[in-house]
């Protein structure tokens, strides 16, 4: 656990992702966040989470995930949220790999790196990406900025490492970030109730190494990932579609002297 990690008892894996420091000097500007859902968020949660002056939250969630799990953000009229329906009410995939798949460690960490070689292009997933780079654009520096999925691990992570190397922040620091999902959550205590979920939802047990790739991240992800897009900057630009003025004020106001 590390000081980047904020614990709350009913979000997941709630942490800073911004002032890092640059390649060229400076620091990426505080107050970006990154988490799971925060359907569960405690009362205690939520006025720390009111604490810090959120201003916009990029949920990466699908629209049946975020039926099934309602945001805590959702009725705050000062936060605006940024959702993509675009997957309208289908079932997310891995529902479909855990049902019907066989839970071995390499297909697991097979269809993981398939995620990664699909998410970068799923076109909810662009959606949110080119609206949360956008808002972050348009941010104040004393604003807060929370981007979030379910776990907070691919989705968010694919998100977060993305503009972290397009600001400059050096490549081990990112992978340092990502990889921090295996210790900001408390595998100990998740591995074996996520494991009993699937045996009494779907009658099918999983192994404790098998719970731990599939709901954790490991370098080899993220590195599907990267070879998926192959160029970041050239990602955000041909692939997102944002402008060189975008990008440009996206410098500016998320890097610190």
């Amino acid at each position: 656990m590390t000081d980047r990690v904020l614990p709350l008892a009913g979000v997941y894996n709630f942490r800073h992702f911004g002032a890092y420091p640059l390649s060229g000097g400076g620091q990426v500007r505080d107050r970006l966040y990154r988490s799971g859902q925060f359907s569960r968020a405690t009362d205690e949660d939520v006025k720390a989470l009111d604490g810090l002056n959120i201003k916009v939250v990029a949920d990466l969630r699908r629209p049946r995930e975020r039926e099934l799990e309602p945001s805590h953000w959702g009725g705050t009229d000062a936060v605006t949220v940024l959702s993509s329906d675009h997957a309208g009410h289908a079932e997310p995939p891995h529902l479909a790999f855990l049902r019907e798949s066989d839970l071995t460690l390499d297909n697991i960490r097979g269809f993981m790196q398939k995620t990664y070689q699909r998410l970068p292009f799923d076109a909810g997933n662009k959606a949110v990406f080119k609206a949360g780079f956008e808002a972050l654009a348009h941010s104040d520096p004393e604003d807060g900025f929370v981007v979030h999925c379910a776990a907070g691990k691919d989705r968010t992570g694919i998100f977060c490492a993305f503009l972290l190397l397009e600001l400059g922040v050096d490549a081990d620091a990112v992978r340092e970030d990502y990889l921090m999902t295996n210790t900001a959550v408390d595998y100990d205590e998740l591995a074996p109730r996520f494991a009993k979920r699937i045996r009494d939802n779907m009658g099918r047990d999983v192994g404790d190494r098998e719970i731990r790739a599939f709901l954790g991240v490991e370098e080899s992800y993220l590195d599907t990932a990267m070879d998926a897009v192959g160029d970041v900057p050239g990602y955000l630009r041909n692939e997102l579609g944002l402008s060189d003025a975008v990008i440009a004020q996206l410098h500016e106001r998320l890097k610190t002297s």
